[in-house]
C-alpha cells in the first residue's frame, strides 16, 4: 500500500527538537475504505525519527 510521510516540528523528551513523522495512506480505491483509514492515520502522533517515541507538536 502506497503511503506519504506527514513532517512537522516537534519536541522529543530525549532528543529536543526534531522534524517529527507519520505515514498516511495515499488516494486509492474504494475511496470510502481510504477515508476512514487516513482518517484514523492522521489521528496517531507524530514520532520522533530516532526513537520512534511520540513527540510534542505545536
Amino acid at each position: 500500500m502506497a503511503t506519504e510521510v506527514q513532517t512537522k516540528s516537534g519536541r522529543c523528551a530525549t532528543h529536543g527538537t526534531v522534524e517529527a513523522t507519520r505515514e498516511v495512506p495515499k488516494p486509492q480505491f474504494p475511496f470510502v475504505i481510504f477515508a476512514v483509514r487516513r482518517l484514523l492515520a492522521e489521528r496517531r502522533p507524530f514520532r520522533c525519527p530516532t526513537c520512534g517515541e511520540p513527540v510534542t507538536t505545536s
